[in-house]
């Protein structure tokens, strides 16, 4: 399975959304299994590409169990379907400020990796090392600077995370009192 955030770092990077996991049926349909970047409505957007950065282009999408089955143009029989499998389909991260790009309500994960992370008060946490699913939300694991090879847990959500819809720049956190303490036990 491929890394659930990015393939790569950089100002401009591939986020990956979902990997083709399965050819199905005869006429060329895959079945996509969503990452966590995953937003339904890139399906249809134009903005997805194949992580080598030919476009992809999706016709038709279904509900397929937990995942997403795709028609993709050009793809018209089980053959060339299944040279999709193990393919990764994306975006490229620069897309995400366009206007007319499709976002969920809170935005996409992605973009607080690799972001530093201050408290209202101007306390450097740390940098975001990963961003987990957490319920209905994310949490932001940034490497605990006081306690080597431990983690602390950021709920990334209002009002604790400031919003924000940016690619870069610190991010700016309310954490609860305690909130912290608890984590180091």
């Amino acid at each position: 399975m491929v890394d659930a955030a990015a393939a790569e770092t950089g100002p401009d990077r591939f986020v990956i959304v979902g990997e083709v996991v399965k050819a199905i049926g005869l006429k060329g349909e895959v079945k996509l299994y969503p990452l966590l970047n995953y937003h339904r409505e890139l399906l249809m957007s134009g903005y997805l590409q194949w992580q080598d950065g030919t476009r992809a282009e999706i016709t038709r999408h279904r509900q397929a169990g937990s995942c997403e089955a795709l028609k993709v143009s050009g793809v018209d029989d089980r053959n060339k379907a299944e040279t999709l499998v193990g393919r990764v389909l994306g975006f490229m991260s620069r897309s995400y400020l366009d206007a007319d790009f499709p976002k969920p309500d809170g935005g996409l994960p992605f973009r607080w990796l690799e972001r530093e992370v201050r408290t209202t008060t101007g306390e450097t946490i740390g940098v975001v090392d990963e961003v987990r699913v957490a319920g209905a939300g994310y949490m932001l694991v940034v490497a605990d600077p006081e306690q080597p090879g431990g983690q602390l847990m950021i709920p990334a959500l209002a009002p604790i995370l400031q919003p924000e819809d940016d690619l870069s720049g610190v991010l700016i956190v309310d954490p609860p009192e305690g909130l912290f303490d608890v984590q180091r036990g």
